[in-house]
Parts: structure tokens; sequence; C-alpha cells
């Protein structure tokens, strides 16, 4: 009967130790999206903010346009994966966007972290 409890506790943690690893090696993308867009204008704020405006090509929604903040940590890329400028980021150019997916009722406003803006096809 002892034998059987130890086994029966050993079981468990094994799973709990599983779990874990399971949860740690995968939380980081958790929050993560990605989806195709076409620029369509890149918009200087008044307040030095860098917005990118977008339109979805990959996902339907009722307003498929949408204004992305570019803030300093966010990586544009070229189709080879070399850093850019922002005003590489012409209109009608395809680029694939990888964003924190995450919505909270308390925001007003929904303006997701940008992680990378990479250009995958430029208008020829």
């Amino acid at each position: 009967m002892k034998k059987k409890k130890i086994v029966i506790i050993g079981i468990g943690i094994l799973l709990v130790v599983i779990a874990v690893i399971v949860l740690f090696a995968s939380n980081s993308k958790w929050s993560e999206t990605r989806f195709e867009a076409i620029v369509q204008e890149t918009v200087t704020m008044p307040d030095g903010e860098i917005r990118l405006i977008v339109k979805r090509t990959t996902e339907i929604y009722g307003a498929p346009l949408n204004s992305l903040h570019i803030g300093k940590d966010t990586k544009l890329l070229d189709t080879d994966g070399k850093t850019i400028t922002v005003e590489s980021l012409k209109p009608e150019i395809k680029v694939k966007v990888t964003l924190k997916d995450a919505f909270t009722e308390e925001t007003p406003f929904y303006y997701p972290t940008v992680y990378e803006v990479k250009i995958i096809e430029k208008d020829s």
C-alpha cells in the first residue's frame, strides 16, 4: 500500500514537471499573431510617434485598415532579412506583420505592440 502511494505521488510530480516544461517552452509565442498586409501610408504624429497604416490581406475584418505603432524596438526588415528604415516602407508594398495579440476591455483603443514588419513583396 505504501509503495503504491509513492508511485502515485511520483507519477503526479512527473506530470507536473512535464506540464511546467511544456508551459515554459511555448510561452513566448502565445501572444503573437502574424498577418500579411499592404502598406497604405506612413504617418508621423506631432509628438514624433510613427504609425504605419496597413490594409490587412489575410484576415477579414469590418475595417481592414490598421494603424500600427512603429517603436524603437520594432524590427523593420527587407525581403532578405536585412534591417531597413521606416522610409523604405512605401505605399503598396506587401509586408508580413508580427505583433502582440492582446486586448483588454480596459484599453479604449487597441494599439498592439508591433514586433516586426518584414517586406515580402515590393510593388512592381
